[in-house]
């Protein structure tokens, strides 16, 4: 049996997510992305071209998401064509069992159309547009990357019934006590998205500015061991509210300010009011709320949060969990 793993290029949440979930089928995976083959990783590797050609395809209304119904399938592109033959090819050599999918709709229905189990990895956000709905339709399972209970995804009633949550899958092993933090350590944790963390950068010189006293410690494109290191001796963190953020503060067991940024399908925002009403050691803040924070106060009663609240959010076990549900679609028990 082999499963096939397809990973969206856009991020680094995607293929953290993919290697801890592999890592815990304990069965022969092919992950399938248009990102190069990270260092280290273990399982089989198929790299797709991307599904782009330059800018030139056409972008009549209509052409890109055949009339909604899709996200990107652009009319006379090479470049598409090309990848989904890939797709399609190694479909018919390897013979998956089941094809895990974050992200994409097309490759989804693409599996789907093979005879391939699908099982999708939901997202937080407003989902509730014709493509998404397809996307989870077809599939065999939906995964939610969050704690039973959580309200990060707006979708039809008929696929919100369908997740199951597993709880949040980090990179970074939970956290064991006692954990010897540095006191007024505090962390901003960057993100590879692609778009920048305009409002995170906003909030945190705000901060910086009305707080003395405090070492300030800026981590973007750093090493996991770099990642681990401070989010485990810090007091407070300030980060974005991507999933792959919050479940690595989650296993980190470390207080946190989270500042929701601009991505399509408002999927930080919703996250982020997820994080608000859920009863973790975390706040959120936003640009707009500034005038309304008295920092110097704020920033310590954050700090002061029980880090050890995170544990139904981030409890180490949820790869496994995942696993569990991608080995049912595929036939077998774990």
């Amino acid at each position: 049996m082999v499963i096939g793993y397809y990973v969206h290029h856009r991020g680094s949440g995607h293929l953290h997510r993919a290697i801890a979930i592999a890592d815990a089928l304990h069965e022969p995976v092919t992950i399938l992305s248009s990102l190069a083959r990270p260092p280290g990783v273990v399982q089989d590797w198929l790299q797709l071209p991307l599904d782009t050609d330059g800018g030139r395809e056409s972008r009549a209304a209509g052409d890109r998401d055949a009339n909604g119904m899709l996200h990107w399938v652009p009319r006379g592109s090479p470049a598409l064509r090309h990848r989904m033959a890939q797709l399609s090819a190694w479909i018919d050599r390897a013979a998956p069992s089941a094809m895990v999918v974050d992200v994409s709709v097309e490759v989804a229905l693409l599996a789907r159309l093979h005879g391939v189990p699908v099982v999708t990895m939901a997202q937080p956000g407003v989902r509730d547009d014709a493509a998404h709905q397809l996307g989870y339709t077809v599939s065999d399972a939906i995964i939610a990357p969050w704690p039973p209970g959580v309200h990060a995804l707006k979708c039809s009633p008929q696929v919100e019934s369908r997740l199951e949550a597993v709880g949040a899958i980090s990179r970074i092993p939970t956290a064991q006590h006692p954990i010897e933090r540095e006191p007024h350590r505090i962390t901003v944790f960057s993100g590879h998205g692609g778009r920048g963390d305009s409002a995170l950068r906003e909030v945190v010189d705000e901060a910086r500015f009305f707080s003395r006293g405090y070492q300030w410690t800026v981590l973007a494109g750093a090493s996991l061991g770099e990642v681990t290191t401070a989010l485990a001796t810090s007091s407070l963190v300030f980060t974005h509210c991507g999933q792959n953020a919050v479940a690595e503060v989650a296993a980190s067991r470390v207080p946190a300010i989270f500042v929701p940024e601009d991505r399509p399908h408002n999927e930080q925002e919703l996250l982020g009011r997820a994080l608000a009403a859920a009863l973790v050691p975390a706040r959120v803040a936003t640009p707009g709320s500034l005038r309304k924070l008295d920092w110097p106060d704020w920033l310590p009663a954050v700090a002061d949060l029980d880090g050890e609240t995170w544990a139904p959010w981030c409890d180490g076990a949820a790869a496994r969990r995942a696993a569990t549900i991608i080995l049912r679609v595929a036939g077998r028990r774990s």
